[in-house]
């Protein structure tokens, strides 16, 4: 089926197949059998929180598990249960997203109550087919407050024979009640072969000569190392890229063009990336003077800045600001750090 038949997502990379789409699971091997021995024990509970962080394939791993038990409990073949669930057809499958708004042509910042709600409403309706119900929240993180209490009301009293499975970016975040109501699934990141396997489906001659630097970017995350194929194909992301390696050493013509181009690209996709690379490379030098050198005074002001930082990304998300603006003031940030503590830092594509 061709790409472009598949629904898109808020979270999704452009031209990488979102998780309902992949049909083979890398890692998290000995997580899959232990729920699947659970069920077949007849003890699965009604309800997973999938945690660990983001990019570690917690979603590709909930579809695939739901693939694995609409196989065992249904009455279709494997090819036939895949092929509905990449679609989002099958009838036993409920996915809650954020969703898109028409109006604006962007995804809703957040996952709102009528969504759950109207999700919800599936439970509460005869099942269309033999078998297992399921219900993933990718993620749970999105949900607002009356969403996540409206998932609370159906946790707290399941239907039959409903599985929940529910991808956690931040479990401190999640409201302790509905902690209590689900088991906690921690997965741990991926091995750097595993990695290597996701990534060689989009493997070129060019991003096989810098898988070592992918890699260590990766750091056990298939995503980060998607996300690095993606920046180092991209001018603007490459040249945010460059500048980070040493930012001292960059005059404030590279740091307006850089501002300008980030707020000018029209891909949807390069603004949220080029955030995580800022955040990155901040949260990389904390972490390096915090190793090396907690008594230097910089340590401080890095702090201050990954707080101011992540103050103006909100406040630029919220109230619509400046992007440029926004990362210019960023950019100036992160030079004032380098320029008080040069640091080879790792490379950010």
């Amino acid at each position: 089926m061709a790409e472009q038949e598949y629904a898109q997502h808020a979270d999704q990379l452009p031209g990488i197949p979102p998780p309902e789409v992949q049909q083979s699971l890398v890692g998290h091997v000995d997580a899959k059998a232990m729920l699947l021995d659970a069920h077949a024990a007849g003890k699965l509970h009604h309800a997973w929180l999938i945690s660990g962080q983001k990019g570690i394939g917690k979603a590709t791993f909930a579809f695939d598990l739901a693939r694995e038990l609409f196989t065992l409990t249904g009455d279709e073949t494997p090819t036939r249960v895949a092929e509905m669930v990449a679609t989002g057809a099958h009838p036993n499958l409920k996915i809650i997203r954020r969703a898109f708004n028409h109006k604006t042509g962007k995804f809703a910042a957040n996952t709102g109550v009528d969504v759950v709600r109207n999700a919800m409403k599936f439970f509460q309706t005869s099942a269309a087919t033999a078998g297992l119900r399921i219900c993933i929240v990718d993620s749970i993180d999105d949900l607002n407050a009356n969403a996540a209490n409206a998932l609370l009301k159906t946790l707290e009293e399941p239907p039959a024979n409903a599985l929940f499975l529910l991808t956690c970016n931040q479990l401190g975040r999640i409201l302790p009640t509905i902690r209590s109501r689900c088991r906690l699934l921690r997965l741990g990141v991926l091995s750097d072969e595993q990695v290597t396997q996701v990534v060689s489906e989009f493997s070129t001659p060019e991003i096989d000569a810098k898988m070592t630097s992918i890699l260590d970017i990766a750091r056990g995350r298939p995503r980060k190392a998607l996300e690095a194929v993606l920046a180092s194909a991209d001018p603007t992301l490459r040249a945010l890229g460059n500048w980070l390696q040493q930012p001292s050493m960059g005059g404030d013509a590279d740091v307006l063009q850089i501002g300008a181009s980030l707020a000018q690209s029209k891909d949807e996709a390069i603004w949220p990336m080029a955030l995580e690379m800022l955040e990155n490379s901040i949260a990389w030098r904390i972490k390096h003077l915090a190793v090396t050198d907690r008594q230097n005074p910089v340590l401080a002001n890095a702090l201050s800045v990954w707080e101011k930082t992540g103050e103006q990304l909100r406040d630029q998300a919220v109230f619509n600001l400046d992007k440029k603006q926004t990362i210019i003031m960023i950019l100036d940030a992160i030079r004032d750090l380098d320029r008080a503590a040069p640091i080879n830092v790792e490379p950010s594509t």
